[in-house]
């Protein structure tokens, strides 16, 4: 028998890191936002107190013009026809 190093199996993220362009305003001049496009993944630190570590497939250019979404990771994209759902009030460019 071989010793052969064990792989730790990977961390699996524990949020998704969505972001939605601001595209003008509705009548009542709320914000109006794309559709969310994933740009990355939240992961838990071995330490669960010193909170999350972001990792960043995409960084926008106009990062201070939408708002960034955490959407649970857990949840199967397919079955949601739209993110922005749960969170229309959410509060933009703040």
């Amino acid at each position: 028998m071989t010793n052969q190093p064990q792989t730790k199996p990977k961390a699996r993220p524990v949020y998704r890191l969505c972001f939605s362009a601001k595209n003008g305003t509705d009548g009542n001049g709320q914000a109006q936002l794309h559709y969310p496009v994933e740009i990355g993944a939240a992961f838990e630190r071995k330490d669960p107190t010193k909170g999350l570590v972001a990792k960043f497939h995409i960084i926008p250019t106009d990062f201070k013009d939408g708002a960034l979404f955490l959407i649970p990771a857990d949840r199967d994209r397919c079955d949601e026809p739209d993110l922005l759902g749960e969170i229309a009030d959410a509060e933009v460019g703040q």
